[in-house]
């Protein structure tokens, strides 16, 4: 099946751009024209009971009518203050100097607000509704329309009748009234304070024609900021991307350069360190088949011609010739052995069989092995302990480690000819350290030396004793074991090469 085609980053950018736009005029259109009138309604309600607190607290006081002015003239309200202590109400403070206001509030309103208010905990927001036709006094209408007559002697019947038509405005108004009871020295107060609440068709059909105009100014600015958006994040990962193809052509020397944005630069200078590794690997790799193809080749060489020495020549089949070819056929054996071993390790593949042995007898096993070394070359080699220390490992793999460390040692031993294998307990923990005082090893080059077939210099030598694998069997065996390993070296003065393990008790020990 064919792989659908994926859309460009910069397009799902400008798409998600778009859309943010559109969900935002939604919201906006939902806000200003929708929602609008319940939303006045509201700061209108919330306005009108402030004012209404800020009158209770100064009622009674020289104040009260400078506040109500304040009131009347910022907020556009009226403000009607009643005594309730008599069975017909009486009002001992009203304002009726807002114009448009149904200002004539009759005595069944009050006592209506009155009784709102006390069934809603002493106070209560109340709209209602007045018609035009209540606020329309026909003597005012007659004189506007004799005005008219004289200063438009010719106008028809028709002129005079369209000034007497209703006005296409809705034909009411509506009012909020906010009562509160206050109970005072005097005794008891109603305060009433009432607001017109402007129409809002006008406004939201203001808002309306606003809203369409932005709605496409937005539109095509958010066209314009997705398209230019899209191209400046998208470019950097374009160009990243076309220099990661290198990567796969083995062009290692690539260099990726730091980009506008942070992640842009952080992915770049990762990419260029990974191509920096894999340069070293490729040459570790080509490094690699040259001392495997390099240590095959010597052995077999040495027993194809031994081999045809002792077929040609007679007298040569002698017991040092056939312990030469014995020795590089061992040899040859071994070095196919340590790859398998490898292989083995690193794919989790090898049987780790693990049980409590003695790990300093195990050394003591190993030192057997070097009797001959010791006994030819004058070799000085130490073990110091301060008793025997059992752990709980592979014995077989564990051996092998040491004896791969005790010939790196070697291999590499100083002028003393001295290696030294120092065991400590501390903290529940064994530290088995190898020792030599040979050249040492530069800083840089340590995280390296666990790697198959890597030697501090570039030049190949075979190693006196093993395969020249023995530092990277030793690592993935102690990984193996979560064992804590390490080498500390000091350049002309040799190597420290160490591992921990835990301690497990011994008989009779809790």
């Amino acid at each position: 099946m064919k792989p659908k085609k994926k859309l460009p980053l910069r397009v799902h950018l400008a798409i998600g751009f778009l859309i943010f736009s559109a969900l935002l005029l939604t919201v906006l259109w939902l806000f200003q024209t929708v929602f609008l009138e319940s939303f006045y309604k509201s700061i209108k309600t919330m306005q009108v009971k402030r004012c209404a607190y800020s009158l209770s607290d100064y009622l009674g006081s020289e104040s009260f009518d400078e506040l109500v002015s304040e009131i009347e003239e910022q907020n556009s309200m009226i403000v009607g203050v009643y005594d309730t202590g008599s069975p017909t109400f009486i009002c001992t403070y009203s304002s009726s100097n807002q114009p448009g206001f149904h200002s004539d509030i009759s005595m069944s309103s009050v006592y209506s607000l009155y009784q709102k208010a006390a069934d809603n905990g002493g106070e209560n927001a109340t709209i209602t509704q007045i018609h035009r036709e209540d606020h329309f006094f026909k003597p005012d209408a007659d004189k506007f329309i004799d005005a008219f007559d004289e200063n438009n002697s010719t106008a028809s019947d028709d002129e005079r009748n369209r000034l007497r038509e209703p006005s296409l405005e809705r034909p009411f108004s509506e009012n909020l009234a906010y009562s509160m009871i206050v109970n005072t020295a005097e005794g008891e107060r109603l305060i009433i304070v009432e607001s017109q609440i402007t129409p809002v068709n006008s406004v939201v059909d203001t808002l309306r024609y606003q809203l369409i105009i932005m709605t496409a100014v937005i539109v095509v600015l958010s066209i314009v900021i997705a398209v230019m958006m899209g191209k400046m994040i998208a470019r950097p990962i374009s160009e990243t991307n076309e220099k990661a193809k290198s990567l796969a052509k083995q062009d290692y020397d690539i260099t990726f350069e730091g980009g506008r944005y942070r992640e842009i630069t952080e992915l770049n200078a990762t990419l260029t360190y990974a191509a920096g590794e894999l340069k070293k690997v490729d040459s570790l790799q080509k490094e690699l088949i040259a001392n495997i193809s390099h240590d095959l080749r010597t052995p077999l060489t040495m027993i194809i011609g031994y081999g045809e020495v002792m077929r040609d020549l007679p007298g040569e089949m002698t017991p040092d010739n056939i312990q030469i070819i014995v020795d590089e056929a061992t040899r040859l054996n071994s070095l196919v052995t340590d790859l398998l071993d490898i292989s083995r390790l690193q794919s989790n593949t090898a049987d780790i069989k693990k049980a409590p042995f003695s790990l300093t007898k195990c050394i003591e096993s190993i030192f057997a092995r070097y009797t001959k070394l010791i006994e030819n070359d004058g070799l000085n080699i130490l073990f110091e302990h301060s008793g025997e220390v059992f752990v709980m490992g592979d014995e077989l793999r564990v051996t092998q480690v040491l004896y791969n460390l005790i010939n790196n040692a070697i291999n590499y031993i100083g002028k003393d000819k001295t290696v030294i294998v120092r065991q400590t307990v501390q903290e529940e923990r064994v530290r088995v350290e190898v020792i030599d005082h040979g050249e040492g090893i530069p800083d840089e080059k340590l995280a390296y030396i666990w790697d198959r077939y890597y030697r501090v210099n570039e030049e190949h030598r075979r190693a006196k004793i093993g395969t020249g694998l023995g530092l990277s069997i030793v690592k993935n065996i102690l990984v193996a074991h979560d064992a804590d390993f390490g080498v500390e070296s000091t350049v002309g003065e040799g190597s420290d090469f160490w591992f921990s393990m835990p301690v497990i008790p011994t008989d009779g020990e809790e």
